[in-house]
């Protein structure tokens, strides 16, 4: 059958669609020369770790587990993550029972590319935790890279679940890479996050869709820089032209006021 690109992590040339110079599949139909990873059934966000080609996916999963999956190069070899055989680190019962080449050939041959971390649907990620369990939905993974948040936090892989309204860090272990065994809860009560992503001073945002609204992260123990916010009330127009700017909706996340601006419009600092 043709190749899809359903449940595929594909490297493309951004400037034609095709397949990026590199990939490992140099031969067959277009899409096969795209993809780098498969066998993944709803991988609705990733990321890449910073100063690497590494990508982190968070994959949605179906009756049990959800998952995060780890391409470590794209360029060497394309990756089978064993969907729809394959759930979380086991068999997926119906499809095991159908004894379908497909599967067989995963069970009884090569191993698929097993999950970096799977939590159980009905399951808490850390004990205690006052999050959402029974619906799950993996819904935003992002590196912290930034340095004011703690130590602890540096390099950590931040995920979010849409089902269970709560942010986690997965802060790394002896090797430098996100250790499941050192997950902490981050934020509860974190409405329906639908993706995470480090702002550029390292801060971690969420998009919460059921507010509406954009949320950002920030550490009380810092001093955050503001945020400017700026708008003039023309953009163009014939010479010579009057224009008023307006800085007042500028923000400080840690409370300092009043905030002070100026402008530059020479160019000279």
């Amino acid at each position: 059958d043709p190749t899809t690109l359903d449940g595929t992590i594909v490297r493309l040339d951004p400037d034609t669609g095709l397949a990026a110079a590199g990939n490992p599949t140099t031969t067959g139909d277009e899409n096969a020369k795209r993809i780098v990873a498969y066998g993944l059934r709803n991988p609705y966000r990733f990321t890449m770790r910073p100063g690497t080609n590494e990508a982190w996916i968070g994959d949605v999963g179906y009756g049990t587990w959800e998952e995060i999956d780890r391409v470590m190069s794209p360029t060497t070899e394309v990756r089978n993550f064993g969907w729809p055989c394959m759930e979380g680190n086991g068999r997926t019962p119906g499809y095991d029972a159908a004894n379908l080449n497909m599967c067989e050939t995963i069970y009884t041959g090569p191993s698929p590319v097993y999950p970096r971390f799977t939590y159980r649907h009905g399951s808490p990620i850390v004990a205690g935790e006052d999050c959402g369990s029974g619906t799950s939905s993996i819904s935003g993974v992002s590196f912290y890279a930034g340095s004011v948040y703690p130590a602890q936090y540096r390099n950590a892989l931040f995920f979010t679940d849409y089902a269970r309204g709560c942010v986690w860090a997965m802060r790394t272990g002896t090797d430098g890479l996100p250790d499941w065994t050192r997950i902490e809860t981050f934020a509860t009560d974190a409405g329906q996050l639908v993706d995470l992503q480090a702002g550029p001073g390292g801060d971690i945002f969420g998009v919460n869709i059921g507010a509406g609204s954009v949320v950002r992260y920030v550490y009380n123990g810092a001093n955050n820089p503001p945020v400017a916010s700026i708008k003039s009330d023309v953009t163009s127009g014939p010479l010579p032209l009057t224009v008023t700017f307006d800085g007042t909706a500028s923000s400080d996340a840690d409370g300092n006021v009043p905030l002070t601006y100026a402008w530059d419009l020479d160019g000279d600092g």
